[in-house]
């Protein structure tokens, strides 16, 4: 049974992919064949590549569309990537912004504001950058989080282990991670299947805000520890642990 060929748009992701490919192909052969390119181009992603509009984008007669419209931009694509370089590096850091930042420090380098429109196709020419939630970190431990500290942290534990000879067999990392037993903030975003008709949705939730801490330990050569898990009180039934031998 023969593959299935696609015939997609030239406006088509997939096809512009295609015909920079093609482009890249010819420019660097001493006898550039357009149709033969295209037809191992096709053959090869089982999508049809278009000759004519590979052979105009070869020789210069047009261009692809983010091209053509570039001088209507309001930044050139070499201020765009940095733009998008300061994005992820704020992101990175701890310090990332907003919608009206974004928009703000847009408007002091080219003098105009951009419309909301604007940050949309934004994303979809630098996909690396995207609008999402933060988590909240702690400002000590973002001030503790840079480069310079976590930096002169390694150099100094290679120093102890090559003075000492330590194996990476005898160096471990710790953790904690605490949980409640009757079910954080964010176990409510869990979805169930309810009935449509029926406008009142509840679930009991338990109201135990007991705090359980869990510790893992991983050493350095990709073993690891049994996790612990860490209870409030002192005075515990033995039948409560008999779970898991290796669980203590």
């Amino acid at each position: 049974m023969p593959a299935v060929l696609l015939k997609l748009p030239a406006n088509d992701d997939r096809v512009k992919k295609i015909i920079l490919e093609g482009v890249s192909i010819l420019q660097s052969q001493r006898k550039p064949n357009v149709r033969k390119v295209a037809m191992e181009l096709t053959a090869k992603h089982r999508i049809l590549c278009p000759y004519d509009t590979l052979n105009r984008r070869f020789k210069g007669r047009t261009q692809a569309a983010a091209d053509a419209h570039t001088h209507q931009q309001l930044l050139t694509p070499a201020a765009e990537n940095v733009l998008e370089d300061w994005l992820v590096f704020l992101g990175e850091t701890g310090h990332g912004v907003d919608k009206h930042g974004l928009c703000a420090r847009v408007e002091q380098m080219c003098g105009s504001r951009p419309s909301t429109r604007w940050i949309g196709l934004f994303l979809l020419r630098h996909p690396v950058v995207v609008l999402r939630k933060t988590n909240s970190l702690d400002p000590k431990r973002a001030q503790a989080f840079n480069r310079n500290v976590v930096g002169d942290y390694f150099t100094k534990l290679i120093e102890v282990v090559n003075k000492h000879n330590i194996p990476w067999a005898q160096v471990y990392n710790m953790d904690e991670k605490g949980c409640q037993r009757g079910g954080s903030r964010r176990s409510s975003l869990r979805k169930f299947f309810v009935s449509r008709t029926k406008w009142t949705k509840y679930r009991p939730k338990s109201a135990n805000l007991e705090l359980i801490t869990i510790i893992e330990c991983v050493c350095a050569n990709g073993t690891g520890l049994s996790p612990g898990f860490v209870f409030s009180g002192k005075d515990f039934s033995p039948e409560w642990f008999e779970v898991d031998p290796n669980i203590w």
